[in-house]
């Protein structure tokens, strides 16, 4: 069995992912030498990020607060709390996830 990684596309034996401790039979999306050049890079973008404010970047909450950053070309975007991070996350990470979730909630459905 194999798995097409998210990043490379490559086609790989299941050995090429690792396994999620915290989740039973989850495994990551991205191959283990993907995963080690984006782990990299969010090293270093930590590394350069301004320093956290006091607050959410989206919603204005106070507490931990989590680097926020482009999947696709890796940038620092901001810092948003645990929940605003999962939401965007959950809706695609996109302009266009955000944009459907509005419609829906607005009753403009399947347009």
């Amino acid at each position: 069995m194999s798995y097409i990684c998210r990043r490379c596309k490559n086609d790989l034996p299941l050995e090429s992912f690792r396994v999620r401790k915290d989740r039973t039979n989850y495994r990551v999306k991205s191959c283990r030498s993907c995963e080690k050049k984006e782990n990299d890079q969010l090293r270093e973008l930590h590394k350069i990020a301004p320093d956290k404010p006091e607050s959410c970047e989206c919603c204005g909450a106070e507490g931990l607060l989590h680097l926020d950053h482009c999947h696709e070309g890796l940038f620092f975007r901001g810092w948003l709390c645990g929940k605003c991070n999962f939401g965007i996350g959950s809706l695609g990470d996109n302009v266009s996830g955000l944009e459907r979730a509005l419609r829906y909630l607005k009753g403009e459905k399947n347009k």
